[in-house]
Parts: structure tokens; C-alpha cells; sequence
């Protein structure tokens, strides 16, 4: 049974001198984790999959006469989502509803409840970078998000920085060849473009001066900055304001189905009223699963 606060407890507010109260409501930068997240609905079920497919390799020359080679496909690992329901409730009591009216304490604390709501979301979208790097977290193939050797058919590949290095312009360009580097799952060469750079708040004005520098950045050599004079980075940076190291970053692909959000059941909300004490109880809840499927979505390092 929940405790409903009471009108004691908010002994200053419902006194017949209506006090200027502070609400305790802050801007927390709502719905940070679009920047990096694509939102989908899954199916009504209580887990999405999504079958990550490998093809063929490279078409061999085929002599007069002889017939054609055959290869075959197949499926090269299955990244699942689990759903999970977060929420969160209150309740007043009828004396506290009926003295506090006059302040709205019940829409005050219907927008706290929110807030809680948004952080638990932002949280667990920047966990997924948080934990990129620990293989106590890992992907449909069995590795780390960010990881040197992600399995495919012939062999692995890397979209971890092969060298960990501070975000500098030397280490921007050297992850930015990597990315143009990358391959499919049959090892062939893709061009996978590189869109945002991804940053904690630590890095937020280092990655505003290697973004938006006419000349490279650090040097007092008269160089172009080629990530600006190419537009390698036209999506700008996203800076999340919930990660956690002050050393990681990372550089976000156009791969279409790297960082997912699967939603199962969207924001509700509802209000009901106890028969036995007239508390009014109000809830929020939604339902959801964060993760990945191609790790080719993001291409990151720990830093120094």
C-alpha cells in the first residue's frame, strides 16, 4: 500500500497566507538520446528480433564454357529486445488535494513524475555508450558494442579506434578512415558514412573547435581542417548529457540499424481515487527495450 503525503507535510504551503513556492522543476534537457537513437514499434509481443543477415561475397570471374559459382546466405546472429515496463506513481490525500487546490500540488507533482519518467529514459539510452566498452554488455554477436573483433563470416572487424587517443583532430581523422574502411559481413567493402560526433559534456567545446575550425585545430601550421572543408561530420555533435566517462567518444555511421529504441507501449497515464482513505493516486508507465543490432552504427574509443 502506497503512503500518500499529506497535507502535514507540505505544512507551509496550506497555511490561509499562501506562500511563493518553488516547485523544484528543472529543464533536463528532454529526449537527448533521439540524437543518437532511432525510435521503432515493435511487435505485440513481449521481445522484437531482428535476424542480422550475411550475403555473398565478390562475383569471380566466370571462363567460356564453365558454369556459374553458387554461394549461400544465411543468418549470422539474432539481436533480441527485450521489453521493459518503468513507472512510477503518488498519491495525495483528499485533505491535501482540498487545502493545497489553490497551488495545483497535484499538477506540480504530475510534472515531477514525468521528469522522473524522462531521466530513467535518458539514463538507459546513455548506458548503452556507457557500457560500450565493457563485455559484460554485449550484442547479438556475442561482443561489446565497441569492440576490435566482431565476428563475421570470414574473419572480424573493428569499429573501436585501434589506438585509444583523446578526441583531437589526429585521432578524429584516424576514426574517420576506420569508418571509411568498414566492411559488410561478407568482408566487402561499404561505404559507410560518418554523421555525428558523440560526446559527454567534458568534450563539448574540443569537439565544437575540431567541427567548426576552417584550419586544423591544435597546430599553428596553415592546414585546412579537411573534416570541415569535406563536411565528414554534416550532423554535427550530440552531446549526452548522462554519460559517464570524461575520456570516451565516439563517431555515429549513417548504418541503418545501429542504436534502436523498441517501443512496445508508449507514455500512459492515469488517475484514480482510493474508496477506503479518498487518496487520489496518480501513475505514469511505458514500455520499452534500448539497444543495438549493427555495431557498424557506432564507431567509438575509451579515450585517454
Amino acid at each position: 500500500m502506497a503512503t500518500p503525503m499529506r497535507s502535514t507535510d507540505f505544512r507551509s504551503i496550506v497555511e490561509p497566507i499562501l506562500n511563493e513556492e518553488f516547485d523544484g522543476i528543472y529543464d533536463q534537457r528532454a529526449d537527448e538520446w533521439k540524437q543518437v537513437f532511432k525510435e521503432f514499434n515493435g511487435i505485440p509481443r513481449n521481445y522484437h528480433e531482428e535476424p542480422v543477415l550475411y550475403g555473398f561475397g565478390a562475383a569471380p570471374e566466370l571462363p567460356d564454357g564453365m558454369p556459374v559459382t553458387y554461394q549461400s546466405g544465411g543468418v549470422l546472429f539474432i539481436q533480441r529486445y527485450v521489453y521493459k515496463v518503468y513507472g512510477l506513481a503518488f498519491a495525495l490525500t483528499k485533505v491535501l488535494v482540498e487545502d493545497g487546490d489553490h497551488i495545483r500540488i497535484g499538477q506540480t507533482y504530475a510534472k515531477h513524475l514525468a521528469q522522473s519518467l524522462i531521466e530513467t529514459k535518458e539514463t538507459l539510452g546513455a548506458n548503452i555508450l556507457n557500457r560500450a566498452f565493457n563485455g559484460s554488455y554485449t550484442g547479438g554477436d556475442g561482443v561489446s558494442l565497441v569492440n576490435a573483433s566482431h565476428p563475421i563470416v570470414n574473419g572480424t572487424f573493428s569499429n573501436q579506434l585501434t589506438t585509444s587517443a583523446a578526441l583531437s583532430q589526429t585521432s578524429l581523422e584516424q576514426m574517420l578512415i576506420q569508418i571509411r574502411n568498414a566492411v559488410d559481413n561478407n568482408g566487402k567493402r561499404i561505404r559507410l558514412t560518418p554523421k555525428k560526433l558523440v560526446v559527454s559534456p567534458n568534450n563539448v567545446f574540443q569537439a565544437e573547435v575540431l567541427l567548426k575550425s576552417v584550419l586544423r585545430a591544435g597546430t599553428a601550421n596553415n592546414d585546412i581542417n579537411p573534416v570541415k572543408s569535406m563536411g565528414m561530420l554534416d550532423g554535427g555533435q550530440a552531446n549526452l548529457s548522462r554519460l559517464t566517462s570524461t575520456t570516451a567518444w565516439w563517431v555515429q555511421t549513417d548504418a541503418p540499424e545501429g542504436l534502436k529504441l523498441a517501443k512496445r507501449r508508449g507514455l500512459e497515464k492515469s488517475m484514480e481515487g482510493e474508496f477506503s482513505t479518498d487518496s487520489m493516486r496518480y501513475k505514469a508507465t511505458e514500455r520499452y527495450s534500448f539497444g543495438f543490432t549493427d555495431p557498424r552504427g557506432i564507431f567509438g574509443t575509451a579515450g585517454t
